[in-house]
């Protein structure tokens, strides 16, 4: 039987949520992320499991996801960046949500100076992961100057609630950089320092060592490779989470963990889902071109190959 991580991010509707965990409690052993630590490192066998994780700190965690992995005992990770909970900021994505589509790229296709007919059909968001972290924050500053858009209200969890969710002792939290740049875009310094920075920054708000490590987007070679794995190694990072779409096993790098996400669909359509594993990108990706062969050609239009 296989062995997945499932991972998800903002959730909305509480009883979806909960009806996907009884999906999840009921196809698998939902494990901790020490069992998935002793997996990898000290020869533990795992057979039909599943380990749960949750990226960004969405104030939806608090709210919905946690309560109800406390209501059925479900062990997960959470993947927060410090800087964002310590300020009470927004990621980049959003913070640009609502923006509108033709508007913003007409400020990407200036900032870049490109004809905007180059990149009218793309969504803005597949675009903005192309770029350095730096010229998206510029980006979405001119759009708001411009515009007259005022900045969102906090839509990430605070300090408190993070220290409050570890003490519990549940979910165990890791570093998911400070700004959710795509690591690969960024130069070597940059890299460093949002990985580094934001491992260290959680250690000291959690009063503990960070061992987990989760990328942002997560695609391995597009948005991290082995670059990456040497800086998190300095922190000594244990485990590391991409998106790729794949069971784990042993045979996985462990700074490199494949998890399959979920994010909505009826009960039927998560079974299906779960059913077909990997298989589903492939089926999905036959209708549609796949994300890395849409960046790719995007990056080519920025002009940034």
């Amino acid at each position: 039987m296989s062995n997945k991580i499932i991972n998800f991010h903002d959730v909305r509707d509480i009883n979806w949520f909960e009806k996907t965990i009884l999906i999840l409690k009921n196809k698998y052993k939902l494990i901790s992320i020490e069992d998935l630590d002793n997996f990898f490192y000290n020869g533990k066998e795992l057979n039909n499991c599943c380990h749960i994780t949750i990226d960004d700190g969405d104030k939806t965690f608090y709210d919905i996801i946690y309560p109800i992995l406390k209501k059925h005992k479900i062990p997960a990770t959470l993947y927060v960046s410090s800087k964002i909970c310590t300020n009470s900021e927004n990621f980049w994505f959003q913070e640009m949500r609502g923006f509108n589509e033709l508007n913003i790229k007409e400020i990407i296709a200036l900032h870049y100076n490109i004809d905007i007919k180059t990149i009218v059909p793309y969504s803005s968001g597949s675009i903005l992961k192309n770029c350095r972290i730096d010229d998206i924050i510029n980006i979405i500053k001119q759009y708001k100057m411009q515009f007259g858009v005022d900045s969102k209200a906090p839509q990430n969890m605070t300090n408190e609630q993070l220290k409050e969710i570890d003490k519990d002792g549940l979910v165990v939290i890791g570093a998911h950089t400070l700004n959710h740049p795509i690591l690969k875009n960024e130069t070597a310094e940059r890299s460093k320092v949002e990985i580094v920075d934001s491992i260290n920054e959680l250690a000291e708000i959690l009063n503990h060592e960070i061992k987990y490590f989760a990328y942002p987007n997560g695609i391995p070679f597009l948005d991290f490779d082995e670059r990456e794995f040497e800086y998190l190694k300095s922190k000594n990072i244990r485990l590391a989470f991409s998106t790729e779409s794949n069971n784990f096993s042993k045979g996985n790098n462990p700074l490199s963990i494949p998890r399959f996400g979920i994010s909505f669909g009826n009960h039927y359509f998560v079974k299906t889902k779960l059913l077909l594993g990997k298989n589903w990108d492939l089926i999905k990706n036959l209708k549609s071109k796949g994300e890395k062969q849409t960046r790719l050609e995007i990056k080519k239009e920025l002009k940034l190959e």
